[in-house]
């Protein structure tokens, strides 16, 4: 599976069925959900959920959903190497990214069940030997 995430040359696989206009509605929403995870252009210290809070308390929880926040990739990862990736799970739908911030991607499930056993198989996994991937459940 490495070997074929790393020789994946497709660089925006978009799936055909979805209308132009819902996957600009779609992106639209992936970035405003990156800047409400915390992740910013010139913000290297990740996603506000995976900071300590200023008391040294819990750190913020996100409840389950279906669509998993994903970060930390290296730069050249394609929507295509994740579609292989994810699409091995239950209840997988699409993947999207969002172009103005590289590193970060969103995948949908049907329901946060799903999408809840792809994030614990998945969570970690090494694109590159560099890069282990971080999975969240996106701010809603």
């Amino acid at each position: 599976m490495q070997k074929l995430l790393s020789s994946t040359s497709c660089a925006n696989h978009v799936p055909i069925s979805v209308p132009p206009a819902e996957r600009k509605r779609r992106a639209e929403e992936a970035q405003q959900s990156a800047t409400a995870n915390g992740s910013t252009a010139d913000n290297n210290r990740g996603p506000s959920y995976f900071r300590p809070t200023s008391g040294g308390g819990d750190q913020e929880t996100i409840p389950p959903n279906n669509i998993l926040f994903i970060h930390n990739l290296p730069h050249g990862t394609t929507s295509m190497m994740l579609h292989v990736l994810f699409q091995q799970y239950p209840g997988f739908k699409e993947v999207w990214m969002v172009e103005a911030k590289p590193g970060i991607a969103f995948v949908e499930f049907e329901d946060d069940v799903q999408s809840s056993m792809a994030m614990q198989a998945l969570k970690g996994f090494k694109i590159t030997p560099q890069n282990p991937m971080a999975i969240s459940f996106a701010k809603k």
